[in-house]
Order: structure tokens, then C-alpha cells, then sequence
């Protein structure tokens, strides 16, 4: 029966795969992500040091992270005046939740579809 599903959703074999796909990232996305999980709660200059990348492309990633809902950002006082963000990623045991629902949210659109399958085809 798994051999007849399409290759995308078979070509899944690590964990990262399934992130990506589930929250539409790229590589580099994720490699954030997991950085954060690694390193805990950072700063977005701290992470691109960290994985030799600019800041303004670790900034646009972290973005994504949080438009996505599995990294969440403080506001931090500096005591002289001013503020910084630190971003810090949800936990695993959250991301598994996340995937959960994505896989069960997906499972039931191919329901619904297959619902109609003698309507729609």
C-alpha cells in the first residue's frame, strides 16, 4: 500500500524532511532552528557567528521561524537604555505536537477529498 503513495511523501526519511515540508523551510531554515534548540534562547548576530552566516540572511530566516510558530521572540532591556530580541525555538516536544496536527489536518483533507472522489472524477 505505501508504494503507491507519491514520491514526495515517500521521500521523507529524517526528521528535518518532515519539518521542512510540513512548514514549507528550506535547509537553511531548519538549520536555525535546530541551532536554537542546540544553543537555546539567542540573539540573531549570536547565531549568525555561530553558523558564519550574515545576520540579515539569519534575520530573514528567523522570520519565517516565527511566521511558522516554532520559534517565539523577547523583547529584552538593555539597563543603559534601548532593547534586543531573543528568539527561542519552541520544544521538541511542542514541534511534535505541531507535526501531529499537520499530519492529521492533511490526513483529513485526503478524507474529504476521497469523499467526493465519485463527484470530482
Amino acid at each position: 500500500m505505501l508504494a503507491m503513495l507519491p514520491n514526495n511523501l515517500m521521500n521523507i526519511p529524517k526528521c528535518e524532511d518532515l519539518v521542512q515540508c510540513a512548514f514549507n523551510l528550506n535547509e537553511f531554515e531548519v538549520s536555525i532552528y535546530r541551532k536554537l534548540v542546540e544553543v537555546g534562547p539567542s540573539r540573531a548576530d549570536e547565531i549568525a557567528e555561530a553558523i558564519g552566516r550574515d545576520r540579515s540572511t539569519v534575520y530573514r530566516s528567523l522570520q519565517k521561524l516565527l511566521s511558522c510558530g516554532i520559534v517565539f521572540r523577547e523583547t529584552r532591556s538593555i539597563e543603559r537604555g534601548g532593547y534586543f530580541h531573543v528568539y527561542i525555538p519552541i520544544s521538541k516536544q511542542m514541534m511534535i505536537e505541531k507535526l501531529e496536527r499537520c499530519v492529521d489536518e492533511w490526513y483529513q483533507r485526503m478524507i474529504s477529498i476521497l469523499s467526493k472522489f465519485g463527484e470530482d472524477f
